[in-house]
């Protein structure tokens, strides 16, 4: 199968991360179990799908701030090319997912 390539383009990328709890409570203190941290946006999610199923990628995006840094280099260790980030002065955002860890019966 011949290799294609794909140029995906993000304006909104962000951190991702992922929080798993035991319980969650209102108005009380939710306490983390496991953290999963990883660059994301849809732009780059699909990055990162494109690459695991051995196609060329070449993801454009804005990037800034100190989580830019921290974006580039998740990208960085998932083997997708950065060269072609663009930076700004502004932090990119950050997305807090939570989710419960349930124990099957």
């Amino acid at each position: 199968m011949q290799r294609k390539q794909f140029v995906t383009i993000g304006l909104n990328p962000c951190i991702d991360i992922n929080c798993i709890a035991e319980k969650l409570k209102v108005d009380d203190v939710i306490r983390i179990k496991e953290k999963k941290i990883s660059a994301g946006g849809k732009a780059f999610n699909i990055a990162k799908f494109l690459y695991k199923h051995n196609q060329y990628v070449k993801p454009i995006g804005i990037i800034g701030g100190h989580n830019g840094i921290i974006f580039k280099k998740l990208l960085r260790t998932e083997n997708i090319p950065v060269n072609h980030l663009i930076k700004i002065n502004n932090d990119i955002r950050e997305n807090y997912n939570f989710f419960l860890k349930m124990a099957l019966c």
